[in-house]
């Protein structure tokens, strides 16, 4: 390579290693600024989560955005590496268990109010819809509504034909006849219904956000634990309060409440032992009379079939059943009686029309 060639050659090298040096310059300088501005939002936070951007489409992505952002969360799609330095170096705990969650595309949504729980509540409650496209399989029933279509008649009403679905042309529009199921759970869509649907305007998948893991306090909780129960929480904290106290109870704690408690089921312990054991006592008296009529009359009716005791025992049950049987003879008399007047003023009606 010669004279001019050679310098020209050089010159270009030289700014092609310049533009190389200031694009990495300014790559860094990008970072810095963003691990800086990342450091700033988690100071500000009191929780965050990470949804996967994997599978969420741009629009639907927005549209979720656009509503976080009006319950004044904040979203950042962050790569994982400058996330995790930018936390690293505020020394937020648990990092390296966040380390292999964040591998993939990322979105950070942070709360300053918002415990992880409440969060991911909002998170989960999120969704928007997108178009059918051929091959994707119904999650649902999908129907196209009776009505106007907008699609001027022509070659599309043989479409709506192939589809089985009845329209007819009113003016200068197909009318879809009644409603009607073009697609049932788990049917794949085919290129023709998913063109269909589009032109419709109907989009009938649902985009949710796949949680991948919440954080709070030093605590990295994985999406699928971020479920917020709150009657199940309830009644746990229901039953470990109430097994509390009956242990407490049984230790006879020294707590007014648990003093109370141990106080009464004393009392009924020796209320039910001096019952069984025959010591009558004011408050126990009503209930061994009535404990020992009940085992005399028992005794008397096993009797009574072969000893002559000298009187009829009638049980309860038997004294209950003859009510009964009374009760039932009453209301059919009581028919009979009114049977019996109808008939007769039945019989003076047409004797007074008659004659």
């Amino acid at each position: 390579m010669r004279g001019r060639t050679r310098r020209l050659y050089e010159k270009a090298l030289k700014e092609i290693k310049r533009a190389r040096e200031e694009r990495v310059r300014k790559s860094i300088e990008a970072k810095t600024a963003l691990a800086e501005e990342i450091k700033k939002i988690l100071r500000s936070s009191k929780s965050f989560v990470v949804i996967s951007a994997t599978g969420l489409p741009g629009p639907q992505f927005l549209e979720i955005k656009r509503k976080l952002e009006a319950k004044g969360l904040r979203v950042n799609m962050i790569k994982g590496k400058v996330f995790l330095k930018a936390a690293a170096d505020l020394g937020l705990k648990g990092v390296e268990k966040m380390e292999p969650m964040v591998t993939n595309p990322s979105i950070f949504i942070f709360s300053s109010e918002h415990n992880v729980f409440e969060l991911g509540e909002i998170v989960r409650s999120m969704k928007a819809y997108r178009k059918a496209k051929p091959g994707d399989k119904a999650d649902a029933e999908i129907v196209i509504p009776a009505g106007p279509t907008g699609i001027p008649p022509g070659p599309m009403i043989s479409v709506f034909g192939r589809l089985k679905i009845p329209v007819q042309p009113r003016g200068s529009e197909i009318h879809v006849i009644r409603d009607t199921v073009v697609a049932k759970p788990g049917q794949e869509i085919s290129p023709e219904l998913a063109s269909l649907l589009n032109k419709l305007g109907i989009t009938p998948f649902i985009v949710k956000p796949n949680l991948v893991f919440g954080y709070e306090d030093g605590l990295v909780i994985p999406g699928e634990n971020l479920v917020l129960d709150i009657e199940g929480t309830r009644k746990t904290l229901i039953d470990a309060i109430s097994r509390g106290y009956a242990l407490a109870t049984e230790l006879v704690i020294p707590d007014r409440i648990v003093m109370e408690m141990a106080i009464r089921k004393a009392y009924m312990r020796a209320l039910s032992i001096s019952t069984e054991i025959g010591l009558i006592t004011p408050e126990n008296a009503p209930e061994i009379i009535r404990r020992a009529y009940a085992r005399a009359l028992a005794l008397a009716q096993v009797l009574q079939g072969s000893v002559d005791l000298g009187l009829r025992v009638v049980t309860e049950t038997k004294v209950q059943e003859q009510a009964k049987k009374e009760e039932k003879k009453e209301p059919a008399e009581e028919e009979k009686e009114k049977k019996e007047v109808s008939e007769e003023e039945l019989e003076q009606g047409l004797s007074a029309l008659f004659g």
